[in-house]
């Protein structure tokens, strides 16, 4: 028997409450009684009770089926038991639908109503256990969800000399996708991507353990072993400390040689590179050569011809990304593939920088119904900058520059003023230099107040592109989604902030909009684009 649960018995027949009272006590139950269900409503809203007994006939005023309804819609994790002289089918199924859990029959029988009593709060503690399991696993799930987001990168890096653009979703709270970039000098980066056979807590704790492995065995390896050594030492390990048998991992691991202006990759059964060439418009598939996944076979040497060598220019735009990508379907179920990809990139306008590209490729699966829930999503694009953070530019630029900075007040007034500096460096033109300052200002503090909302860990990237006859700046957030419910930039009155509709697109927009010729916003995915131009 349950011991120490509280029932509220409701009869309005005084021999019922005391017989039922008196076998309940006996085994420990702790009981109250009432005779009407108006009465019964009240009780509940004041004591906390495991079970309802309750008589279907109750006399004056509320019956036994409206309480019972009644105190489900208030109260619907307390289980009710009914209580009834009838024992026809129709009667029993109307107590069913009114929401009991149970009913006894009248005259009340001690064997079945301990029972029925019994199994009932047993029942309910059962499921209230098995409910507190549950939000504390899924309370362990966030927390190790936050943990795997805080191992895998930014969704950008930026250094003079290369830039990182990242997507990562999981299919479930927690995946199997990881990928990463890791600094050896000022010259030699390693960048890869990985994908776990598999899903959910087991592919996630791999994913964590594989990648601590790998980004050890990469800073432990003062020698500077050769990529294909790695590669087998990390297929041992992983096959016999890891005990990969059941699992494997398909990677794809390169070398950037900034000096050398060269990329040496190996790919291990993962989907190819891809690179695409801004200038033209060419994608080119890397996937002549590789390899067998790793913990595939403990034995699997990799060796220097597995390897491809590729000329490192900041012309081109270099994809990673997981097999969730191209595997996924639209309702015609018809698969995205890689050839999708490459028709993708070959059809996107701007295709300048490797930034908006995984983005790019999200914003294009949702918009046309992909299922994109059943496996684990990672996109990582690199592009090389120019030593001095100017990218080797087309024929038509004469100067190109970016900044990343994070969302923090603090930093807008020194970087607008630095980016007024630049362009006097560049123009020599005092008017332009003050008009750069001045939306450089705006804007950062429109991104930060009402796209990120004072979250100064979240990150900014500004690009300025100058040409002979215009000069292009170009903000990238991952802040909320908003517009301008205008974008004519004939603006009459800049600084007129009633009518601007500052919680949906910020004050400052109408200012910057005055002066400049045009001010376009987009947004990819999760990614926003801002751009303003000036004529010059």
């Amino acid at each position: 028997m349950v011991d120490d649960a509280r029932v509220l018995i409701v009869d309005d027949d005084e021999v019922v409450i005391s017989i039922i009272t008196s076998i309940l006590k006996r085994e420990k139950y702790i009981t109250d009684s009432c005779y009407s269900g108006e009465e019964a409503l009240q009780i509940v809203k004041d004591k906390e009770y495991e079970l309802v007994l309750l008589d279907v006939n109750l006399g004056q005023g509320l019956d036994g089926y409206e309480t019972c309804k009644l105190m489900q819609k208030s109260h619907p994790e307390l289980p009710v038991i009914l209580v009834t002289a009838s024992q026809d089918d129709e009667s029993v199924n109307k107590g069913f639908e009114a929401g009991s859990a149970d009913y006894i029959k009248k005259p009340v029988s001690r064997l079945e109503l301990l029972a029925r009593v019994n199994n009932t709060i047993t029942r309910k503690r059962a499921e209230r256990y098995n409910l507190h399991l549950i939000d504390a696993l899924r309370e362990d799930l966030h927390t190790a969800a936050n943990i795997q987001q805080a191992m895998l990168p930014k969704w950008v890096f930026m250094d003079d000399q290369l830039v990182f653009s990242s997507y990562y979703e999981p299919c479930e709270a927690i995946g199997g996708d990881l990928f990463d970039r890791i600094k050896l000098s000022d010259s030699k980066y390693v960048v890869y991507i990985g994908d776990v056979s598999g899903h959910g807590v087991q592919a996630a704790l791999l994913m964590s353990a594989i990648k601590s492995t790998i980004k050890l065995m990469i800073e432990a390896d003062s020698k500077g072993s050769k990529m294909t050594e790695l590669f087998t030492k990390l297929n041992e390990r992983l096959y016999n400390d890891l005990v990969l048998q059941s699992n494997y991992l398909t990677l794809l691991m390169g070398e950037i040689d900034l000096e050398e202006r060269e990329i040496r990759f190996l790919n291990a059964g993962h989907p190819p590179l891809i690179k695409l060439n801004t200038i033209t418009g060419k994608i080119q598939i890397l996937d002549q050569k590789g390899s067998l996944p790793l913990g595939w076979m403990p034995s699997t040497q990799y060796l220097e011809e597995d390897i491809e060598r590729l000329t490192l220019c900041s012309t081109d735009i270099f994809l990673l990304y997981t097999d969730g990508i191209y595997e996924c379907t639209n309702p015609q179920k018809q698969q995205f593939g890689i050839d999708g990809i490459k028709k993708l990139l070959e059809s996107t306008e701007e295709r300048n920088t490797c930034l908006t590209v995984p983005f790019k490729i999200i914003d294009y699966l949702s918009e046309n119904k992909f299922e994109t829930e059943l496996d684990d999503f990672t996109l990582f694009s690199f592009q090389a900058l120019h030593a001095d953070n100017r990218a080797i530019c087309p024929p038509s630029l004469v100067k190109m520059f970016h900044y990343l900075l994070r969302a923090a007040l603090r930093e807008v007034g020194n970087t607008a003023q630095e980016c007024e500096q630049l362009m006097l460096n560049w123009t020599g033109d005092r008017v332009l230099a003050s008009k750069v300052e001045l939306i450089v200002d705006e804007f950062l503090n429109n991104i930060i107040v009402y796209g990120y909302n004072y979250q100064e860990d979240a990150e900014i990237i500004l690009e300025f592109r100058l040409s002979d006859d215009l000069l292009s700046i170009t903000f990238w957030d991952k802040g909320i989604k908003w517009a301008p419910e205008s974008m004519n930039c004939n603006v009459k009155e800049p600084y007129d902030f009633a009518p601007d509709g500052q919680s949906h697109s910020g004050r400052g927009v109408k200012i910057i909009m005055s002066i400049s010729n045009r001010f376009e916003r987009r947004r990819y995915g999760h990614l926003n684009e801002t751009k303003v131009e000036i004529d010059l």
